[in-house]
């Protein structure tokens, strides 16, 4: 099989950015991320059903505000035209809320998809195709043998370190560095509180 012909920094450079992104999508969330793509396509989609959505939501509370504001006593046959015309609205504002719905859930799996391509794809091709390459050596003697053994994981002759090793490394560094990131960010917890027995 035949593999392209990447540099080992190239290698090393790409899986970073690659780790990189994956620990922001974790930080961030992946529901997050969903709703704030659903939320743009809210804004630059040209759908006619959410348009009339939001003119129908309209329509209907400008109905339901009309009611409110005439006497079902006084004004009967006025009241009850506006509350046939508000249910008429409801009953179309559900049928379309579920449209829009089936919508929503076709746009999340579209962004799960482009999330599973970023983050985790090239992680899992990059580990079939380069996992016999050297990414770079360490001199013999500085570290004892069994952790230029290690180093050398999966296939490796010792004093090369891979990409097994070298992702490992990365989102180490990466996800302690996000912790200490967010640590200050993070919900303060109460301190617990000793019970007292009453004798």
């Amino acid at each position: 099989m035949l593999l392209p012909d990447l540099h080992p920094y190239t290698i090393l450079l790409s899986i970073f950015i690659v780790l990189l992104l994956k620990q922001l999508v974790a930080s961030i969330g992946k529901s997050t991320i969903k709703e704030f793509v659903w939320l743009v396509y809210l804004k630059v989609s040209s759908n006619q059903s959410i348009k009339t959505y939001n003119s129908k939501q309209h329509e209907l509370h400008e109905t339901n505000k009309e009611k409110r504001a005439i006497s079902a006593q006084d004004e009967y046959a006025k009241w009850t035209k506006l509350n046939r015309q508000a249910d008429k609205l409801s009953a179309e504002l559900q049928k379309l809320n579920q449209e829009i719905q089936q919508q929503k859930a076709s746009i999340d799996k579209v962004s799960n998809a482009l999330l599973l391509v970023l983050t985790t794809l090239p992680i899992w091709v990059a580990r079939v195709l380069y996992r016999n390459t050297h990414l770079f050596y360490i001199r013999q003697g500085i570290f004892p043998k069994y952790v230029e053994w290690v180093l050398a994981l999966p296939f490796l002759p010792n004093g090369a370190v891979g990409l097994t090793i070298w992702m490992f490394a990365v989102n180490s560094v990466v996800s302690n560095f996000a912790f200490l990131v967010s640590f200050p960010f993070a919900k303060k917890v109460s301190k617990p509180v000793r019970d007292t027995k009453i004798e």
